[in-house]
């Protein structure tokens, strides 16, 4: 990688390095001299820039988020827009499931990602759903969208079976692995979606 020069390194340049890091070479492999390492420069001086490595999930965090669009949300088809929000959320984590299971485990600090959790809840609250029971449904699409992630299909059925598992090696076999997991995560969340009580009910 060509060298930062001197004095242009910024906080956005630290945040794409260290999620490249982490594309790359998994999370295990995120520290700061191995960002420093890709942005060429000396480890000591993004401490100029940064606090540690917390700032930096923060930054990689702000990076991943502002990647999806604004929300589109109407009380009137809360269903619709629940279901924007989640496809909008998945499509911009699931490029970089190795900064998931960081992110997930994390506190939400990012501004942008609180106002999404407001807005959304907010749709909800004014469709007439209560409050714990609009959060409790905005935290099972959280479940769905990173367990999806976080749990992919492909590796986990990729070595041969044999004649002990015959209804499963079927299924396996009938399955596009290049498609199943989009498709499993599209079913699954839409079913959710569907199942949800009417507010009215609530």
């Amino acid at each position: 990688m060509t060298p930062t020069r001197r004095g242009s390194l910024t906080r956005h340049d630290i945040g794409l390095a260290a999620l490249a890091v982490v594309d790359e070479e998994g999370a295990e492999a995120l520290t700061v001299r191995r960002i420093a390492a890709r942005l060429g420069v000396r480890a000591p001086s993004l401490y100029s820039h940064v606090d540690g490595k917390d700032d930096i999930l923060e930054l990689i965090t702000e990076i991943i988020t502002a990647d999806m669009p604004a929300l589109d949300l109407h009380p009137s088809d809360w269903r619709a827009g629940l279901l924007d929000w989640a496809r909008t959320y998945h499509a911009a984590f699931a490029e970089h499931p190795n900064a998931v299971g960081i992110i997930a485990r994390r506190a939400v600090t990012i501004t942008e990602s609180r106002q999404a959790y407001e807005d959304v809840i907010a749709m909800l609250v004014e469709a007439g759903m209560g409050p714990a029971a609009a959060l409790r449904v905005v935290l099972g699409i959280d479940y769905v969208v990173l367990g999806s992630i976080l749990a992919p299909f492909s590796p986990a059925f990729d070595q041969p079976l044999g004649d002990d598992f015959p209804t499963l090696r079927t299924a396996i076999r009938a399955t596009e692995p290049a498609e199943v997991d989009r498709t499993a995560f599209r079913e699954a969340v839409q079913a959710y979606v569907r199942g949800i009580p009417d507010p009215a009910h609530d």
